[in-house]
């Protein structure tokens, strides 16, 4: 601002109380106040300070706060909100105004203010963390499930230990409640062992759930790369329907992928773990934090565990869902003779080198320990069956070795071709009727025998 025009303007208001103050000089008061801009009422405001204080009373800048606001927030109150604040920013905890009023609530605080009371409190004070404009709640489809154990959703998450090792720590999370269900942490990263640990867990305190959903890990799921994952196997076989997000779509997830934020804002006012098992301790003592004491702001204030009981839990199917379908198409090696059908290595012979096959693989669970396994490889062209040797390739999703599988054999070798099976043809092998294929059972990893 120009210093010179900011005097002008000081001097021209001190003229115009002046003239206010000398209201003998002026013939039209009415006049007077349209052409300087102020009211009547401040006419004679200033009028009246200059008889009863003389010029003092006009050069002197006067506070407009008022004499008295009986309705201000009491000081006892203004000070709770900001000790509460404190308190929950220290802990590693939420701490915006919703959840201080739900703290003062919950801890018997006489005259709580409005959540809008607090936010002007703490923007008073000095308080509030500016942060950029957030992607408006109407930009994004919610979604919740109706009742208890309806649909868990699970995930992991990378962590270190103080001395920088890096650990893995898997969660599962009620959709309905936000009841965390299991928390464990192990070193390195996520594996099929971590994360099926985990849902046991979660089962044994709250029963089997109706369905899980997760992303497209390949320790959760192998939908999109041909075959099914362990951890998917043994929900099937206790009755558990399992669905994934799309890829490159975390916001389907979004209850246990916001969790997360939550979790490590805890964990980074905790001192920091030295072993597995400090982090573990951590864990336990934050699920049981959150599930028994926080109050949720998705849930209006109330805690987890006060959701989770309120409601008639939801009950998985009472006997082993079916098996899934895989149908790709792989070339065999021309120098191993072998096809490569994640998570499994398929040994056809050198006579079938560089001709292209269609496998056709499923898994059949009986009971929940065991699973027969089947594979049928086809030649399009001819449409014949392939003898194959089927051992699984080494991998954290699953065993290590799976016993051969053969089938019959056609007399001669066919051409390459690049037809595809017949859509009647995949069905009469999806339904099992084709009476050439033989099973083998192994032992199913990660399940309570193991």
């Amino acid at each position: 601002m120009d210093p010179e025009w900011s005097m002008a303007q000081k001097v021209t208001a001190m003229d115009i109380r002046a003239a206010a103050a000398l209201a003998g000089e002026i013939e039209n008061v009415a006049e007077f106040c349209r052409r300087h801009q102020i009211s009547r009422v401040t006419f004679y405001k200033l009028r009246k300070r200059f008889l009863a204080e003389g010029w003092e009373g006009l050069t002197q800048d006067r506070s407009r706060r008022p004499v008295s606001c009986p309705k201000a927030t009491d000081a006892a109150v203004v000070a709770a909100v900001i000790a509460s604040r404190v308190e929950l920013l220290g802990a590693g905890l939420d701490h915006g105004p919703q959840s201080i009023v739900w703290t003062l609530q919950h801890r018997g605080v006489a005259a709580v203010p409005s959540r809008a009371t607090v936010a002007r409190i703490l923007s008073r004070h000095g308080l509030v963390d500016p942060q950029p404009r957030k992607r408006p709640k109407s930009a994004t489809k919610r979604f919740a499930f109706s009742r208890p154990n309806e649909c868990w959703q699970c995930d992991w998450t990378q962590w270190q230990l103080v001395d920088g090792t890096a650990v893995a720590i898997a969660g599962s999370l009620d959709d309905h409640s936000r009841y965390l269900t299991g928390l464990t942490a192990a070193a390195g990263a996520g594996t099929t062992r971590l994360v099926w640990t985990v849902m046991l867990a979660g089962i044994a305190e709250c029963d089997v759930p109706s369905m899980s959903l997760t992303d497209n890990g390949f320790v959760y799921t192998g939908r999109l790369r041909g075959y099914e994952s362990t951890f998917e196997a043994n929900l099937r076989a206790l009755g558990v329907r399992t669905i994934n997000s799309t890829p490159y779509h975390p916001q389907t997830c979004g209850k246990i992928e916001r969790f997360w934020q939550t979790l490590k804002k805890w964990l980074d006012a905790q001192p920091p773990p030295t072993t597995v098992g400090e982090l573990n301790d951590l864990l336990e003592a934050f699920r049981d934090l959150y599930n028994h004491r926080r109050p949720h702001r998705a849930l209006a204030g109330a805690t987890p565990v006060e959701v989770f009981t309120a409601t008639e839990k939801a009950r998985p199917a009472d006997r082993p869902l079916p098996a899934p379908v895989f149908v790709s198409r792989h070339t065999v090696g021309q120098k191993s003779g072998n096809l490569f059908v994640a998570p499994y290595k398929v040994n056809v012979g050198l006579r079938w080198a560089g001709h292209e096959c269609e496998p056709i693989t499923t898994k059949l669970v009986t009971r929940p320990g065991e699973r027969c396994s089947t594979a049928t490889i086809i030649a399009p062209s001819v449409d014949n069956e392939i003898a194959a040797n089927i051992t699984q390739w080494p991998s954290r999703t699953g065993p290590s070795t799976l016993p051969a599988i053969t089938a019959p054999t056609s007399a001669t070798a066919p051409t390459p071709a690049t037809s595809v099976t017949s859509p009647a043809r995949l069905r009469q092998l999806s339904d099992g009727r084709h009476s050439s294929s033989r099973t083998a059972n192994h032992a199913m990893p990660g399940t309570a025998t193991r």
